[in-house]
């Protein structure tokens, strides 16, 4: 396989966080370079292309692709730019790999997986999180038949203040929404993958703004709300264009009768518990993240703690998780492995996405039929 040359759309926290330190493993191994990276701020671009010692940045992505032309693209963008970044990628000639989530309606993922298709070209959406060692275990543990027929879970992601501060997350003309399609996209996409790629039958879902803002009030942190490597550029912050949901709660309804419960939040007046997911069978019950199992052994009740030793070339890393999903990415371009993420599986996340916002808004639960 020759040398993938690689551009970057969007030179952000996650680009210079988790992205190029992903990108610069197999820098090293000889398998990829970076030829150019864009942002509309010129001035981060460039200063991320003198970070990674990258040869070309630009302002206007679409001169970077007609000038460069990539083999493969990172969209790193706000969400609202996913869809329309990603297409133009593709029609210019590169494999893209999509920050989640990678559209916030189905029909704008459906379009962006079509496009993929008709270029001839792979679309790998970031859902990196299913790379995480437990999220790896427990897919085996319930592949296994420990949990049984499973029909309930408890999914959370809980910052108690932990508010985005250094780009357009906070804005919806940007982002479109908050914590749901910031954290809840990780959760949701994993959860569907665990239990072997359920259906949506409907949602029900509430949003919220109530602390975010209160103005000076509120003391934020970079690495609270997921800057674990700081921000090296940010846009200054101002609480008054804060106008997504700080907290989204609700239930939804899988095929086969399975029930969902899930909350997550950028600021809420609860202990930050970061994920927190809980799978129930009718064989046993699994926390995720505590790696824990809960069964009967005989008449009696038992609670075992899995030894899950992460094993992986990246363990403890921040971001580890991009770097695992590079690799795939590598080595499915090479047709040695197949990509973790399926179409229809990224999908299914749309799906859920755009009716989780849609019945916020109109306040009453959305079914699958409505959004297809």
């Amino acid at each position: 396989m020759k040398k993938l040359r690689v551009a970057i759309i969007g030179t952000g926290m996650i680009a210079n966080s988790a992205h190029f330190p992903a990108l610069n493993v197999l820098r090293e191994e000889g398998l990829v370079e970076v030829v150019g990276v864009a942002d509309i701020r010129e001035e981060v671009a460039a200063e991320t292309a003198r970070r990674h010692a990258v040869p070309n940045y630009y302002k206007d992505p679409q001169k970077m692709l007609d000038e460069l032309k990539p083999d493969f693209v990172a969209v790193c963008t706000p969400n609202m730019y996913h869809k329309e970044w990603t297409i133009k990628a593709l029609q210019a000639g590169a494999h893209v790999a999509c920050e989640k989530p990678i559209a916030l309606t189905y029909a704008d993922a459906k379009e962006m997986w079509d496009t993929a298709e008709a270029c001839g070209k792979i679309l790998f959406p970031c859902q990196c999180m299913r790379w995480r060692n437990y999220m790896q275990h427990s897919k085996a543990l319930i592949e296994s038949g420990e949990l049984g027929d499973v029909y309930f879970s408890d999914i959370e992601f809980i910052r108690r203040i932990g508010i985005p501060t250094w780009g357009f997350f906070h804005m919806k003309e940007h982002n479109f929404g908050g914590p749901f399609c910031d954290l809840g996209v990780h959760l949701i996409d994993s959860l569907l993958w665990l239990v072997g790629d359920k259906k949506m039958v409907s949602v029900s879902g509430s949003a919220y703004t109530k602390l975010a803002n209160q103005g000076e009030d509120i003391h934020l942190s970079l690495a609270e709300s997921g800057a674990y490597s700081g921000a090296f550029t940010p846009r200054p912050y101002d609480y008054r264009e804060f106008n997504v949901e700080e907290f989204s709660t609700g239930f939804l309804r899988m095929e086969g009768g399975m029930s969902v419960n899930f909350k997550f939040s950028w600021a809420l007046n609860l202990p930050t518990t970061n994920l927190d997911m809980v799978i129930c069978g009718d064989k046993g019950g699994l926390s995720v993240n505590k790696e824990r199992l809960y069964k009967n052994i005989g008449r009696y009740q038992s609670e075992c703690d899995m030894k899950w030793f992460d094993n992986g070339a990246y363990r403890g890393v921040p971001f580890e998780q991009h770097r695992y999903m590079y690799r795939n990415i590598i080595n499915t371009l090479a047709g040695k492995e197949e990509f973790l993420i399926k179409k229809h599986q990224n999908l299914e996340v749309a799906k859920i996405i755009e009716a989780f916002y849609r019945s916020a808004e109109q306040g009453r639960e959305i079914r699958a039929e409505e959004i297809v």
